[in-house]
């Protein structure tokens, strides 16, 4: 903080001084376990949630919370200064506008670079904060440099992704190389059978969960009535039984003038007709004593963690500041060194950033352990992230596939006036905001969205064409005189506005980000992307949907006579306009076919996350924001897994919402066979804890962190089988395993979940399994249970140092531990048949193992159990495991 905050002509930078700090503060207070690259939408809100979920103290926290790593420390380095504290509409009359659909007197954007070079326009901020950095064959709105960037603009308009909008299977033109990965669809669809999950909490920190909140009066109420009489015949309509219902979700969310209705619905159907409310980031309500959200952006959240962070270290502690938020800090490159895995393979780590004001190192350790690796997390949209990774690690294997597969969404605004309906009477100016959701099937048979935002006001009269609908959407109002003007000024006609908001269809051949040589250099000196970016046929095609439900919508409920409003008469929006840039480093299973895996880190850089749109394979119709707040979400569980602890004994904190794998219907038949591992991707598989694994060189192989990780296999195991696999070492001494027959590593409120695996004396023992040990050494004491080849530290007869907190040894059972090869392929076969346990070690019998612990690896018909690989607490103990499969018994 600098002593005195600093002055300009006209301010005191009192909220600068207070919330940021400088690069070499930062730099000089110690190594960082998170560096978020990009303070925009997304980044800002990681940093708050990673910040929040590593508290090892404040209030709301618990005395086990001190389980969580020491002095958790984020960095978010962001180019553009700290410009605003809040969005731009909730600062009353502050007509500060993002760029429109087209140059204007106020702002020559959207635009191409060329185009802003023409008239001296390409080095200078645009409307304060904006500007263009990369080349392109469309004109482009651009970036908002500045903390919170384009989330300090943005319309405020958020639908939830629908399952149908995320592909996990081929369909029509959607291949392998953009489907989702399963993982996240079945994390992202948790609300459809918890009723909570990532989508709600997003839903709830944007303001969109507070249904009917922002907007509800006598013209709401008679357009969404008269829109819901007329659904079933718009054309392409999704099923309402589909879309969210926030007051089942978000009861708490649900105002008392909604709740009334609820207890006595003016008509049939009335709760599903709230499912046309537009769902709108503004939370007009909230618990007492609170002030609301208003709209959201994602600075206030970065604010709170800041002076949060302060609160916890104390000022001029530097050192123990767990969040420092460094504006005007552009990032140049990252650079990497490389890790070997097991067999020999490499992956990249990032080790330094290269920035505008110097270097930060990344090689150091982390309070003092070499074990604790940093991650750095790409937020800065979905052109400029894929610029820095083709940049940074143009070497990998799967370089091709980043900047490809970029989209945007297809937009058209038709705007029309009508009469005040008759039979409504209005006394004073009224607004309405709803919202329609589509889907149809494209000629080829690919399944493609779209939605419209209708917005309407009534107003004075004044002219037509509808381009007052949206005058009283979002104000700020703080005077009594102006709120009296809009009460006390009758309308006397109806602007409406639809907006179509529509997916465009993957098109990797020609929709690309790229770094093309000879280089067009920016003022740092390295190249720019380039961005190329065209209208398909399938485009094309939906757009001709879109006109055609517009027009339906303006008749039907609207009437307006056909064939008005003609919507095919009206050019769609730019391509570049939509600010809804995305998939430029799209998530997949397949490292051949996709740059990140479904926890958005690289296929092939072990420390380095997406975290913004260009992690989208498909983008759906939805506007990114409410989403990407979900997807950032479970980001931050993953980053920080310790999050989730509920506490020992249990505290009244519930265990966040997880996905649960279904049992079959039916236990396959004896001797089925089932690969658990495809040899080339991470499908069915996911890792919990800390530590990570990379699907390469055929096989699954471990870059090991400070705490334990397991890789779990997501398929249900049956009663009875036999498990077989290949594992591979570096050394004697390196620590591994193979778990068998634990339960959901989330279902525990653990805060490592690997943890839930392992039977931990004083902990309940219901959800933990058996390891089968790879350790030559047998660490800690050399003892037989816990070398290599035997079921982990449990009880076997002729023990020298029997374990009092777990079973007495069974008659019969044995250790008969063997080295395995280093630098080779082992084979272990495992077999479970009820509760004895038998292992195999390159063709030595090495184990038997009776469970008589009745709480402890029980199969149970309704509460599956599965395998899963171990990541050890030691970075240099890579293991890799391959031909993994498992025979029914």
């Amino acid at each position: 903080m600098a002593v005195p905050t600093p002055t300009t002509q006209f301010t005191r930078d009192i909220l600068g001084n207070f919330v940021c700090n400088t690069f070499s503060e930062a730099l000089n207070s110690g190594p960082f376990d998170v560096i978020i690259i990009g303070g925009g939408t997304f980044g800002l809100s990681l940093a708050q949630d990673l910040f929040f979920r590593s508290r090892r103290v404040g209030a709301g926290t618990i005395p086990q919370d001190g389980l969580r790593p020491s002095n958790y420390r984020i960095l978010v380095l962001e180019a553009g200064p700290f410009a605003l504290n809040e969005h731009t509409q909730d600062i009353p009359n502050l007509q500060l506008y993002a760029p429109g659909t087209a140059p204007n007197a106020a702002s020559p954007l959207p635009a191409t670079r060329q185009a802003l070079i023409a008239v001296g326009m390409d080095t200078v901020p645009i409307l304060e904060n904006w500007g263009l950095p990369w080349n392109s064959n469309e004109a482009f709105g651009g970036l908002a440099y500045c903390l919170g960037g384009r989330s300090l603009y943005f319309g405020g308009w958020s639908p939830r992704y629908l399952e149908t909008e995320m592909h996990t299977a081929p369909v029509g033109s959607i291949n392998a190389s953009t489907l989702w990965p399963p993982a996240v669809v079945q994390d992202l669809t948790l609300e459809k059978t918890l009723g909570k999950g990532f989508q709600i909490d997003a839903a709830k920190q944007t303001g969109v969960s507070a249904a009917n909140d922002y907007i509800n009066d006598r013209l709401h109420d008679f357009l969404r009535k008269k829109l819901f009489d007329k659904y079933a015949g718009i054309p392409n309509h999704i099923p309402l039984a589909e879309l969210p219902d926030y007051t089942t979700e978000a009861p708490d969310d649900v105002t008392d003038g909604l709740r009334l209705q609820l207890n006595a619905p003016p008509y049939a159907g009335f709760v599903d007709s709230l499912k046309l409310d537009a769902p709108l980031t503004v939370q007009a309500t909230t618990r007492p004593g609170f002030f609301p959200f208003n709209k959201f952006s994602s600075v206030p959240l970065g604010i709170t963690g800041a002076r949060s962070a302060i609160g916890e270290s104390g000022a001029n502690n530097d050192a123990f500041k767990r969040l420092m938020i460094v504006p005007n800090c552009h990032v140049t490159r990252v650079r990497t060194r490389t890790y070997t895995l097991a067999t020999g393979a490499t992956v990249e780590e990032v080790a330094r950033i290269d920035t505008n004001q110097g270097p930060l190192d990344l090689s150091l350790a982390i309070s003092g352990n070499a074990n604790r690796r940093p991650v750095v997390v790409l937020a800065m949209g979905a052109i400029e992230s894929a610029r820095l990774a083709l940049l940074s690690v143009p070497g990998v294997p799967n370089a091709n596939q980043m900047g490809a597969n970029f989209m945007v969404h297809l937009r058209k605004n038709v705007s029309f006036t009508i009469p005040v309906p008759a039979g409504l009477a209005l006394t004073d100016q009224e607004l309405s905001a709803l919202l329609v959701r589509c889907r149809a099937n494209l000629a080829d048979g690919t399944p493609v969205h779209f939605h419209l935002q209708i917005t309407a006001s009534a107003v004075p009269a004044g002219a037509g064409g509808g381009g007052r609908s949206d005058a009283l959407l979002f104000q700020n109002v703080p005077d009594l005189d102006d709120v009296r003007f809009f009460m006390q000024t009758a309308p006397q006609q109806l602007d409406v506005s639809i907006r179509a908001v529509g997916e465009m269809v993957p098109n990797l051949a020609n929709n690309k980000v790229t770094v093309p040589l000879p280089a067009d250099n920016d003022e740092f000196g390295l190249p720019r992307a380039t961005v190329s970016v065209v209208r398909s046929a399938s485009d094309n095609e939906l757009m001709n949907l879109i006109n055609a439900t517009i027009d339906a919508v303006a008749q039907q409920v609207f009437g307006v006579p056909a064939p008005g409003p003609n919507a095919a008469s009206k050019a769609p929006d730019g391509l570049g306009t939509t600010y809804h840039e995305s998939g430029t480093l799209r998530m997949g299973d397949d490292p051949g076919q996709s740059v990140a895996n479904a926890d958005a880190q690289f296929h092939f850089v072990t420390n380095l996350y997406a975290g913004d749109a260009s992690v989208l394979p498909t983008c759906g119709s939805a506007n990114p924001v409410m989403n990407g707040i979900a997807l950032r979400r479970r980001l931050a569980r993953r980053i920080v897994p310790e999050g989730d602890g509920i506490g020992n004994p249990p505290t009244p904190r519930p265990v966040a919402p997880f996905f649960q794998p279904a049992m079959p219907a039916a236990t396959p038949p004896a001797g089925t066979v089932i690969q658990l591992f495809d040899g080339h991707s991470l499908a069915n598989w996911r890792i919990a804890g800390r530590g990570t694994f990379h699907a390469i060189d055929g096989a699954l192989q471990s870059v090991p962190s400070f705490d334990l990780g397991l890789l779990w296999c997501t398929l249900p195991m049956p009663q009875n089988y036999r498990l077989e696999l290949e594992f591979f070492t570096r050394t004697d001494q390196t620590n591994s395993g193979v778990f068998v027959r634990f339960k959901n590593p989330q279902a525990t409120g653990y805060y490592n979940p690997a943890w839930s695996a392992v039977f931990i004396p004083g902990m309940p023992a219901a959800p933990a399994g058996f390891e089968v040990q790879i350790d030559n050494t047998g660490a800690p004491d050399g003892v037989a249970k816990h070398k290599t080849g035997v079921v982990y530290a449990v009880n076997y007869p002729g023990d020298p140092s029997p374990d009092p907190a777990q079973p007495a040894a069974h008659a019969g059972d044995f250790a008969n531990p063997q080295s395995a090869a280093v630098m080779a392929w082992n084979r272990y076969r495992i077999e479970v048949r009820g509760n004895v346990f038998t292992v195999n070690l390159n063709g030595t019998d090495t184990c038997k193992y009776t469970n008589s612990d009745p709480a402890r690896g029980r199969f149970s018909p309704a509460d599956p159990t599965f395998v899963g690989l171990q990541a050890y607490s030691n970075y240099s103990y890579t293991a890799a495991f391959r031909n993994i499969r498992v025979t029914v018994l």
